[in-house]
């Protein structure tokens, strides 16, 4: 499936690196101004930045879900979630791998964990049916 980015978000990182490349180049300073505090002006400067890198981040998010068939509002929830807390979409909590060794996106890393608990559950179910089927040919005389 072909994804094209938005103008949009090309402008905002654009525009992000146009910023880093504007505090690289500060060799002035104003301490001659009245009111200038450099304390005041490095946290203005990571709060834009805080800013601008959740606004990049909400829409990578929504460009990423274009790409997700059939997603359901628990898994958008969760997608949400994980990316408020800081985490990227390309990762997962589950340290799932694709066949190349890379992480998987979280929204395929939290369905193969679906499966896998599936799978496993369905065997356990298994294992116990066949003990309850197995205790009853027991013999009721044996000594230990």
């Amino acid at each position: 499936m072909n994804i094209a980015v938005s103008l949009y978000l090309l402008e905002d990182i654009f525009r992000l690196l146009d910023y880093f490349d504007e505090l690289g180049n500060r060799d002035e300073l104003f301490f001659d101004k009245a009111g200038y505090s450099q304390r005041l002006e490095h946290d203005n400067s990571l709060w834009n930045l805080k800013l601008l890198i959740k606004q990049i981040r909400l829409q990578v998010v929504e460009t990423y879900l274009r790409t997700i068939d059939d997603i359901t509002k628990d898994e958008m929830n969760d997608l949400y979630e994980w990316v408020e807390d800081g985490n990227s979409i390309y990762n997962n909590p589950y340290m799932i791998f694709d066949s190349s060794g890379r992480p998987m996106d979280f929204i395929n890393a939290c369905r193969f964990q679906a499966i896998l608990i599936g799978e496993q559950l369905c065997l356990f179910d298994d294992y116990e049916q066949d003990y309850i089927d197995n205790s009853d040919d027991c013999d009721d005389d044996m000594p230990f």
